[in-house]
């Protein structure tokens, strides 16, 4: 069995929810991501991260912001961190780092 651990992070975007429910799924897909699921009624973007040495899942919740017109994104990576290369460098920052880049 995987020994696995999460990491969060939040980000406030300009924009509105439904928006970034596209943007968010159509950057994972860009990203690499497999299953990538939207739940629009959550208000989550879901996907798989495989790739040799880092395989880790990312949930992404989109919320309006407090501003009008903000929209906030909670990325929630859940990695696998017992292989040798996790000493090396973290699995839950380079699925973050992966997904934060298919949004640009």
């Amino acid at each position: 069995m995987a020994i696995r651990k999460s990491m969060e992070e939040v980000l406030v975007v300009a924009g509105q929810r439904e928006e970034w429910l596209t943007r968010c799924e159509q950057g994972l897909i860009t990203a690499g991501f497999k299953d990538v699921r939207t739940l629009a009624d959550l208000g989550q973007v879901t996907g798989t991260y495989r790739r040799f040495p880092t395989w880790g899942e990312l949930t992404i919740t989109v919320v309006p912001g407090a501003q009008s017109g903000d929209t906030r994104l909670t990325l929630r990576s859940t990695a696998a961190v017992d292989n040798i290369y996790a000493i090396f460098s973290s699995p839950n920052k380079k699925v973050l780092e992966v997904a934060k880049a298919g949004f640009a």
